[in-house]
């Protein structure tokens, strides 16, 4: 059978927009969301008829708007045990398989009937262990509080000390490697924005930009990095529209990219610039979460938790999502770094939570050439996110989900953590096959 369009394709742009009107962007993106919702309604409708069929198609058409959605593909499974359809329900298992998610069909009812064979055990095993600890995370320091409340983490070298912003009392906090730290900004004497959401140090420039909320109105603020005294405010557009300012990233040349949440919109204040300003938009875009940018300015890379990873060449005012083998998934993504080449990416809502390294090419930066996780479903994570690199270390976030008061854990991977994905022994898998058929 032929594989189906399932599960970690990249998906082209149809529309790309730069520094161009949202309306018609926002219509498109509402329009899609509103199909999806209708789609899982007649999902769920009929699998409480037990119309199977009905639950394969629908599902089928959720995970072409939504690829890398894997609660799609097992609804899709689920429906092709009730109706015994047993080569389709182990093509699309095989597929969630090379993407590294984990699922343990064993667990629900419907594949009762397509269980027993070695094709089966074969592809369930590896989906069963693909959900174990895996790599490496090792806890740094703890920050008392909610884990939620701690939007934003950057490395400053000037003090040797890393920076965390706080959405709730819109601190910037400088801590050490034991988890010691001091209110930089914030408190009585607040200098920032009223929440903090992100934070991008520029020490050759000795600037600290910082994003958040300041009176109901999404602000980026830029510091000087030594004195800590306000430079300048660049506030997002005073219209009607709603808006949530996110992460934050800044170029060699002292560009500065943000991210509006609500809008899909990416925001730029040029080094010469005095404002922000729309630079990139599109109905494609439904969930941004973070960005990170070539030092030269060449490439920027945005985080999209329900579409992966989208690549855009400022320059040339191009862009598309990152491409690769038929193992890239980058669903769920909340936090992604880059450096000399390859890509650092948080999968937060992604099953089984995880952190990646992708080699990126030499030559176009925007199709992936290996994959490899880096640590995988380890007992410290609970949608782990936002994250800076330090020297050879990844550091982030790890329990973003925790419960109120719990306390944020920093957790430290090194950069050449894990190894590269390696694919299913298919002679495994077709021996099976035909062991079923014989």
């Amino acid at each position: 059978m032929p594989r189906t369009n399932l599960v970690g394709i990249a998906v082209a742009m149809s529309l790309l927009f730069f520094m161009s009107p949202m309306l018609a962007q926002t219509s498109a993106r509402d329009s899609e969301l509103a199909e999806i919702s209708s789609l899982e309604q007649q999902s769920r409708e009929a699998f409480e008829a037990e119309k199977w069929v009905k639950v394969y198609v629908a599902n089928l058409k959720l995970n072409q708007l939504r690829p890398g959605e894997r609660d799609y593909v097992v609804n899709a499974v689920r429906a092709c045990g009730m109706l015994n359809r047993r080569s389709t329900a182990y093509h699309l298992m095989l597929e969630m398989q090379k993407e590294g998610m984990t699922f343990n069909f064993n667990k629900v009812p419907e594949t009762e009937q397509i269980r027993g064979t070695e094709a089966y055990e074969y592809i369930n095993d590896l989906l069963v262990e693909a959900g174990k600890p895996a790599g490496t995370g090792m806890p740094v320091f703890t920050l008392q509080g909610n884990p939620a409340d701690y939007a934003a983490i950057a490395w400053d070298s000037s003090r040797e000390k890393f920076l965390v912003g706080t959405k709730e009392k819109g601190e910037i906090l400088a801590v050490s490697d034991t988890g010691e730290s001091e209110v930089l900004i914030g408190g009585s004497g607040k200098k920032g924005p009223g929440s903090v959401a992100g934070l991008a140090v520029d020490s050759e420039k000795n600037r600290l930009w910082v994003s958040g909320s300041d009176e109901n109105r999404g602000v980026l603020v830029e510091f000087n990095l030594e004195s800590l005294e306000p430079i300048g405010r660049y506030g997002l557009p005073a219209d009607s529209s709603a808006h949530e300012i996110g992460s934050v990233t800044v170029s060699d040349n002292g560009t500065a990219y943000v991210i509006d949440r609500e809008t899909s919109t990416i925001y730029r204040k040029a080094a010469e610039g005095s404002q922000l300003e729309p630079f990139f938009s599109g109905p494609d875009l439904v969930d941004l979460t973070d960005l990170a940018v070539v030092g030269d300015d060449s490439r920027l890379f945005v985080a999209d938790a329900a579409r992966g990873v989208l690549v855009i060449d400022p320059l040339a005012e191009q862009a598309a999502f990152l491409s690769g083998p038929e193992s890239l998934n980058l669903a769920g993504a909340r936090g992604i770094e880059y450096q000399a080449g390859q890509l650092f990416v948080v999968q937060g809502a992604f099953k089984p939570q995880r952190v990646v390294r992708l080699a990126l090419d030499n030559v176009s930066g925007s199709i992936v050439e290996s994959i490899s996780p880096m640590a995988n479903a380890l007992e410290v994570f609970n949608q782990p996110g936002i994250g800076t690199i330090r020297g050879n270390d990844l550091f982030y976030f790890a329990n973003n989900g925790g419960e109120e008061g719990s306390g944020a854990i920093v957790v430290s991977t090194p950069l050449d953590a894990g190894t590269e994905v390696a694919p299913p022994d298919m002679d495994l898998y077709e021996e099976a096959i035909r062991s079923r058929s014989q």
